[in-house]
């Protein structure tokens, strides 16, 4: 653990809240957009889904800006545990958030939670409209379909590749295929003026193709925290940059997920070579 510390604080903006909070006011300070993002996912303890809610909670009193968001899995709230409760919570953090006009995203998970975190989302969007988002993935067959289906709603999408394995009947495997699908996705929420979208990719050639249609400074790209900050800084001069931001003591279990397949150390590797 203390051998993976000086490379996982990279990528994690801090263990507690405090900690944490230094590394988000650092960001808002230079302009980027911070979206937080406690790790931990499928969480079955009631006690520790009510920290978890109460730690949002917190940072939302403490950033009341609308240069700050929340993004989060529902499985980290309660999904797993009761959907009741998990309905409750969310709706109290929208609640807060849109005191301030900032938003909740929820972060898209395997398959199995697709459905559910669509109808969350635009059951909670009628009553607190601009105040909730999420995510989709451009690898999954139903992406084009719930897409317009979101944009027609007016809820604000997250666009991104998808890193969680699916069978061949779901997604899509291929990566130029998938590469081609996210830039086609692109295009049609750059052309939505209704709502603003974010754009989540380090892919560089992608970035500089979407980057010479004019209505993107309408929207945002996304990045995580810690990878291409090359990029994150090219962009931010002309475009609105927000950075992706875990925090938590599950960094530990966040960090080897990120780095448990060959192709994803790989990917760090190829990115921090990148970076001048």
């Amino acid at each position: 653990m203390r051998l993976l510390f000086p490379f996982a604080k990279r990528f994690i903006a801090g263990i507690n809240t405090n900690d944490s909070s230094v590394v988000f006011k650092n960001h808002l300070d230079q302009n980027f957009k911070v979206i937080a993002n406690l790790v931990g996912e499928n969480i079955q303890s009631a006690e520790k889904i009510k920290t978890i809610c109460e730690t949002y909670a917190e940072l939302l009193d403490r950033f009341s800006d609308s240069d700050f968001s929340i993004s989060l899995k529902l499985s980290s709230i309660g999904l797993d545990h009761e959907y009741k409760s998990t309905m409750e919570n969310l709706t109290k953090l929208v609640q807060s958030a849109s005191i301030n006009k900032q938003m909740i995203r929820l972060d898209m998970e395997d398959s199995k939670y697709t459905d559910q975190t669509i109808e969350v989302c635009k059951s909670i969007h009628n009553d607190y409209p601009g105040s909730i988002g999420i995510t989709l993935q451009a690898n999954l067959n139903r992406t084009e379909r719930d897409l317009e289906d979101l944009k027609r709603n007016g809820i604000s999408i997250r666009l991104v590749k998808g890193a969680y394995f699916e069978n061949d009947q779901i997604a899509i495997t291929d990566m130029n295929q998938i590469r081609q699908r996210f830039l086609e996705y692109s295009q049609l929420l750059i052309a939505d003026s209704n709502v603003k979208h974010s754009i989540a990719t380090h892919d560089e050639p992608i970035l500089d193709s979407i980057s010479l249609n004019s209505e993107m400074k309408n929207h945002r790209f996304e990045f995580l925290y810690g990878v291409r900050r090359d990029l994150q800084r090219r962009f931010i001069n002309s475009n609105e940059v927000g950075l992706y931001m875990p925090f938590g003591e599950e960094w530990v279990s966040y960090t080897y997920r990120r780095l448990k397949e060959f192709k994803n150390i790989r990917f760090v590797a190829k990115n921090l070579i990148k970076e001048k």
